[in-house]
Order: C-alpha cells, then sequence, then structure tokens
C-alpha cells in the first residue's frame, strides 16, 4: 500500500511538473468566423517587429506609408466588396476599393485583400495579385492582424491593430 502511494505521488509530481515546464503560451493565432469581421473598423496602431525599425521605411499594400495607415477607416460589408480609406496628413488621401475574404487554414485565420481600384464587380475577381494579414489575436471589437515580409534573410512583421467603429 505504501508503494502504491508513493508511486502516486511520484505520478503526481512529474505531471505537475510537466505541465509547469510545458509551453502555456497560448497560440498566436485563432480561427476567426468571417462575420467577425463584417462592419467598419479603424487602425488605432501600426507597428513592426522584428527588426530595429529606426531608418526603415515600409510602403504597406504597395500603396502609402506605413505611419499613414494610423486612423485608417476599413468597411468590411457581407458582400465581399469593401474599402479602405487613408486620413493622415501628408499622405494620399481617400478611398481604395478593395475585395476582402478570409481563408482558415490549420487553425489561422488570414484575411485577403486585394485592390480593385476602378473596376467593374465582373474585372475585379480577375485580379491576381492580393495581401494577406494572419490574424493573431481577435477580441470583442478588436483584432490584431500581422504581414510577414522578408527583409535582409530574415522575416519581420507589420503589424495592425484593429478596432470596431
Amino acid at each position: 500500500m505504501k508503494r502504491v502511494s508513493q508511486f502516486a505521488l511520484i505520478l503526481l509530481t512529474i505531471s505537475i511538473i510537466g505541465a509547469a515546464c510545458s509551453n502555456t503560451k497560448k497560440s498566436a493565432s485563432t480561427t476567426v468566423p468571417r462575420q467577425d469581421f463584417k462592419g467598419t473598423w479603424v487602425v488605432t496602431g501600426t507597428s513592426i517587429e522584428g527588426t530595429d525599425t529606426k531608418n526603415l521605411k515600409v510602403e504597406a499594400f504597395d500603396d502609402v506609408a506605413l505611419s499613414c495607415f494610423d486612423g485608417s477607416e476599413w468597411v468590411f460589408p457581407n458582400n465581399g466588396y469593401g474599402s479602405y480609406t487613408i486620413n493622415g496628413q501628408d499622405c494620399s488621401t481617400g478611398p481604395r476599393q478593395i475585395l476582402w475574404s478570409t481563408r482558415n487554414s490549420n487553425g489561422v485565420t488570414h484575411l485577403n485583400f486585394k485592390r480593385v481600384d476602378g473596376l467593374k464587380k465582373n474585372q475585379s475577381k480577375n485580379v491576381a495579385e492580393g495581401y494577406s494579414l494572419e490574424i493573431t489575436s481577435s477580441g470583442d471589437g478588436h483584432f490584431i492582424a500581422q504581414s510577414p515580409i522578408s527583409f535582409e534573410g530574415k522575416t519581420i512583421y507589420i503589424v495592425y491593430d484593429f478596432e470596431r467603429r
């Protein structure tokens, strides 16, 4: 009986140590249903992770400087034909038309879009080039998305913080 108790105590200790030493970090990505993106959002902040950003100038989405996306308004309607509007000073302001969608793969949600400025709806489906943002965090009224880019032989991330308007 004493041996069984000792064995049970050892197993309990091992399981506690194993749980304490295991990776307790929550997965960086989450699966988010498409309907959770529908509506109007504002980018409340942008940043670059993975490198010293002092002298780094980034043009996001082949459009304007990354800083111009702070305060930009994004509209994701149900039909997939949305927009984002740049409002920043010293930026090329105004709306950009997009065709947006989501894709869930291996527990990761990607927010995808392609620019379709000036195209009719039936022409926009032929645009092959687009952008993909990996959703790294999502909660009530906000989400964080990142876009990986290659820089000096390594992958860095442009991070966008969105809040529901």
